[in-house]
């Protein structure tokens, strides 16, 4: 007991790796390169605010080689909402191993051989899929990846899309939400932190009540929720421009609160080039 002191922890949590998004400013954001194993990450945002594209996003660039600045790894993608696309997978991967393929010709020549084997096929199949209708499918989605993380598969990323809409449509019991919310997410993250995956959450938001005062609109799930989890993204369109976007880092475990700009096209999630 009380053997390791904070000087020793530093160096471990910088050595940790993470899950790129192709936005720089969004990885400076969160404040390490990327979205963190061990952690969960929590995308917050009204319908059409890029939740599901960023998760995407994430899936292929887990499976990204070590030696462009992926992990190389399987994603597990549950899905509570029928919300997730193949094909936009599909045109997502398309992308990003045609922006590799260049980097590698014109800069990285060396790195040919490593990364021929990823393709847009490598990618559709290290995503595992399920969808998830009720809180005993994710229980028995948690068991199943348990098993498949200690016959060494490397998972590392896994994303619950829209873990909000599951956790809200099927328990209606205040106090009893707050427990499975809490069990699941521990049980979760203790996963995570032994075998060095990601966890990435969705979340809807709602109207909140004060009193007297006038509604705002806030995350659902509720205030215990937001003690859970370690880092909170709240996206949103800018309105100025379409496929414009922002990230507010609303929780960040690394940095301060700020917000970034990013776009989305047909290629996936990326930064905004500075003029």
């Amino acid at each position: 007991m009380f053997t390791k002191t904070c000087a020793d922890l530093l160096p471990q949590e910088a050595r940790l790796p993470g899950i790129i998004t192709f936005c720089k400013d969004l990885d400076h954001a969160i404040g390490h390169p990327g979205v963190s194993v061990g952690l969960i990450t929590e995308f917050c945002g009204p319908p059409g605010s890029g939740k599901t594209q960023m998760c995407l996003q994430l899936c292929v660039n887990a499976n990204l080689p070590k030696e462009l600045g992926g992990l190389g790894g399987k994603s597990l993608y549950l899905d509570t909402n029928f919300g997730f696309s193949p094909d936009r997978l599909r045109e997502i991967a398309t992308a990003c191993v045609q922006h590799c393929q260049r980097i590698v010709r014109t800069s990285r020549p060396q790195l040919a051989e490593v990364t021929s084997k990823f393709t847009a096929e490598s990618v559709m199949e290290s995503v595992l899929y399920n969808h998830v209708h009720v809180c005993n499918d994710l229980n028995k989605s948690i068991d199943t990846l348990e098993r498949l993380l200690k016959l060494g598969e490397k998972i590392r990323l896994v994303v619950i899309d829209s873990y909000s809409f599951l956790i809200r449509c099927n328990i209606e019991n205040t106090l009893e939400r707050i427990r499975i919310d809490h069990t699941v997410l521990n049980r979760l993250q203790i996963l995570a932190q032994q075998f060095k995956f990601a966890i990435v959450l969705t979340n809807d938001v709602t109207t909140k009540l004060n009193g007297t005062d006038p509604s705002t609109i806030a995350p659902a799930l509720g205030d215990s929720h937001g003690h859970r989890i370690n880092q909170r993204i709240v996206l949103g369109q800018t309105g100025s421009e379409p496929g414009m976007f922002v990230a507010s880092v609303e929780k960040g475990f690394h940095r301060p609160r700020m917000a970034v700009k990013f776009q989305i096209s047909s290629a996936g999630v990326r930064g905004v080039r500075k003029k």
